[in-house]
């Protein structure tokens, strides 16, 4: 439990009947607030505390320790910090599998640059890399609501600036580290040359630049296995989403088809069937009408294909149907929806090999030789 406060119609009471007499000058708020704590019942309000405000007020008070703290004084805190985490979680790194296996929310900036830049050496790859990480994500979340207005009203000088205007924002220790200054380089020549090329994001071609790593980050993954059809439909409008967002970057638009030939025309190839289904029956109503079609029509084209394929393989012996029965098999119930077949459509494929197989089996035995016997 913690005790917040004081009794405010007590406070209110006091102020109110202890008021200077006109023409006198008003105290201030530090000798009301001391007179109070002497002359008025401190009657308390007991509130709990959720762990997650606890947390927060602890990344406050760590903020708070940090502020002018050197380097050297918050990297030995850190170097005690990562080390009772991993006595904590039973681990021995801060990367797992090539992601951060340790929470450095509760880390102030300061401290996050100083394992970064690996001050005084303490730290392990590992450990840069997940401080490096972070103060990437932070970047990218102060970032995000520019990033939506620049998109929007194709000002992306206003986004290098603001972009600049965070980094400014780091302390002494970070603004000397090589990153800081690499990047602040790198966002200074990205806001001159936005300026220069109004309506469209520059292609500043340096790998330090963070806004523009920053805009080519896709926001969509490879989906996984045995996800619901909700999550793949999510997964291909972000997919989506990242190439109309390209094209924006680009002071264009994206399209879907062949027969347009002015904008970004949209790329499919790296949608997997599942995720073209989703989209072409549009479910959650997620799609425009254009994107369902361009699905319908690449998962058209791919089917064509596997059957063709299929019917190139058969010799004669039916295996063009089990192929195609086994393309069938493989599909998911989605694809067999978006495309139109059903288990009829199996069962004559089904029929289709049962009665190539009887046939095969009869010409054979009609040609094979008649043995004579000679007693």
């Amino acid at each position: 439990m913690s005790t917040i406060g004081i009794n405010l119609p007590s406070l209110l009471t006091y102020i109110s009947d202890n008021s200077a007499p006109t023409g006198t000058s008003m105290p201030s708020l530090a000798q009301v607030l001391g007179e109070v704590s002497s002359t008025v019942a401190q009657a308390s309000t007991n509130v709990t505390l959720s762990d997650d405000a606890k947390a927060y007020l602890a990344s406050l008070a760590n903020a708070v320790s940090d502020f002018g703290a050197s380097a050297n004084t918050l990297a030995t805190k850190a170097r005690s910090w990562f080390d009772q985490q991993y006595k904590d979680l039973g681990i021995s790194s801060a990367m797992l599998d090539g992601k951060v296996a340790v929470d450095l929310t509760g880390q102030s900036r300061a401290t996050l640059s100083a394992v970064a830049s690996n001050t005084n050496s303490l730290f392990s790859a590992d450990e840069t890399a997940a401080a490096t990480k972070e103060l990437q994500s932070r970047f990218n979340d102060a970032m995000a609501p520019q990033v939506v207005i620049a998109r929007h009203n194709s000002d992306y000088a206003g986004l290098y600036d603001a972009a600049l205007s965070y980094m400014d924002q780091a302390g002494a220790d970070e603004k000397a580290t090589a990153a800081w200054l690499a990047q602040h380089q790198a966002l200074t020549d990205g806001a001159a040359a936005a300026k220069l090329s109004p309506g469209v994001a520059p292609d500043t071609g340096n790998a330090d630049d963070p806004v523009a790593a920053l805009l080519a980050s896709p926001t969509a993954g490879t989906t996984a296995a045995g996800a619901s059809i909700e999550s793949v439909a999510a997964n291909a409008r972000a997919m989506l989403d990242d190439q109309i967002n390209a094209a924006k970057d680009n002071g264009t638009e994206l399209v879907f088809s062949s027969a347009r030939k002015v904008g970004q025309q949209a790329d499919l190839s790296n949608f997997d069937n599942r995720s073209l289904a989703a989209v072409a029956l549009n479910q959650g109503a997620a799609f425009s009408g254009e994107e369902v079609r361009a699905a319908k029509a690449e998962l058209d084209q791919r089917n064509r294909n596997g059957i063709l394929s299929a019917i190139n393989s058969s010799d004669g012996s039916g295996s063009g149907s089990l192929a195609m029965l086994q393309q069938y098999a493989n599909m998911s119930t989605e694809e067999k929806s978006a495309l139109g077949l059903t288990d009829q459509f199996a069962n004559r494929l089904i029929q289709s090999y049962r009665s190539t197989q009887a046939m095969q089996s009869i010409l054979s035995q009609a040609s094979a030789p008649t043995m004579t016997s000679y007693a």
